[in-house]
């Protein structure tokens, strides 16, 4: 018979009914609800931000990258100064719109160029690297709920892990459903069935009320109809999935979602072009369907890399490990345009971009602005954010 311990590893659904949890679940379970939904999007691999972000204005751009600068004539103008990537066309109409925003000069203190570290700095929301959990996680804890949010994929990054479960992955809504390990199964309807009081009570009513939940994203998806067309790709299947599961109604506060490698150090045009390409089509198919839905006004797209590049290209046609980089933010309820200043390329640290903004006040606005729960209590202090959501 598996022990406690293997529960809490094991199973979302054991935790909840397990008379022994601390009072996370019971505390503040009024905010669990709600109608907003966050669609975080991991650009895992460290994308280049000078060429998805151009500042094609600065002739130190095109010295630094004799090979792999956008020209000009390519260049989506944004403003006289910067403009977006070709790949990304898709997105000009959100653009014109007012329903995208860029972020400029994003990173945190003491930068770290390896793709473990400064993705588990982000993951966690802790430049020190003291952290164990996820913010996402912390952030399910604070709010008493253990499945308020879903990574799309088959396993749950770090972001989604907390002190005591993680965070649910969904590999795919069509085979959606909880799933117990071997040999537990007798225990857990035991479990269901004893008599309890207090907060152990609380605990086995919400196992059973994410239980209907479950059953209700199966029955919700049958009557999905997509409102867009998504693209033959991976991504794009994940976005369908992600619009679905929003569509379903089972209060996801966020969905988490990764596309990649952009570890472009070799050949970066092509590999980099394609993967934007990717991320664009993805995300306008994406944004058309809630429309269709009627849900645009629910849901807010951020995007993050774990660095960015360094300004010069390499002998590979690529470019490095860098620090300071690029976010992006779309939907209905973004302040659409570019948030901070363009990249100084006559100062930078060590050949790379300086940070400006410190990633923690973005996702502080997230938390705080759009899902209207407690910024200082999931990230640990108080940041200012760029001002990207309305």
């Amino acid at each position: 018979m598996p022990n406690r311990r293997d529960f809490l590893k094991l199973s979302a659904l054991a935790v909840a009914a397990t008379t022994g949890m601390p009072g996370f679940l019971a505390r503040a379970a009024a905010q669990a609800g709600g109608d907003k939904t966050l669609v975080v999007i991991q650009l895992t691999g460290g994308n280049d931000g000078l060429n998805t972000l151009i500042p094609y204005s600065n002739g130190a751009y095109y010295a630094a990258r004799p090979t792999i600068a956008i020209p000009k004539k390519d260049v989506l103008t944004l403003t006289p100064d910067l403009g977006m990537h070709p790949s990304l066309k898709p997105l000009m109409d959100l653009w014109d719109g007012g329903k995208l925003a860029w972020m400029e000069n994003v990173g945190y203190p003491n930068p770290n160029r390896s793709h473990f570290a400064s993705m588990a700095i982000w993951h966690t929301a802790d430049p020190t690297q003291a952290q164990a959990d996820g913010w996402i996680g912390r952030m399910a804890e604070k709010i008493g709920d253990p499945f308020c949010a879903s990574n799309i994929g088959s396993s749950t990054p770090r972001a989604l892990q907390a002190d005591a479960f993680s965070l649910p992955s969904i590999d795919g809504i069509d085979g959606f459903q909880i799933k117990l390990p071997q040999g537990v199964d007798g225990a857990f309807e035991a479990m269901l069935g004893a008599p309890r009081e207090g907060e152990a009570d609380y605990l086995l009513r919400a196992t059973r009320q994410m239980m209907k939940n479950t059953a209700r994203v199966q029955q919700n998806v049958k009557k999905y109809k997509a409102g867009a067309s998504y693209p033959d790709h991976k991504f794009g299947a994940q976005l369908r999935d992600t619009a679905r599961l929003i569509a379903a109604g089972v209060g996801q506060r966020i969905i988490y979602l990764t596309l990649g490698s952009f570890d472009t150090h070799a050949g970066q045009r092509g590999e980099q072009d394609g993967l934007l390409g990717t991320l664009a089509g993805g995300l306008s198919a994406f944004y058309a369907d809630l429309q269709k839905q009627g849900l645009a006004d629910q849901v807010l797209v951020m995007g993050f890399s774990e660095f960015g590049r360094r300004v010069a290209e390499n002998a590979s046609a690529g470019t490095d490990h860098g620090q300071g980089s690029v976010m992006f933010a779309l939907g209905n309820g973004v302040s659409g345009g570019i948030h901070g200043s363009s990249p100084d390329l006559e100062d930078l640290s060590m050949g790379d971009i300086k940070y400006r903004q410190d990633f923690r006040g973005v996702y502080a606005e997230g938390l705080q602005k759009w899902l209207k729960l407690d910024a200082r209590s999931v990230l640990g202090g108080d940041f200012t954010g760029p001002g990207w959501v309305a």
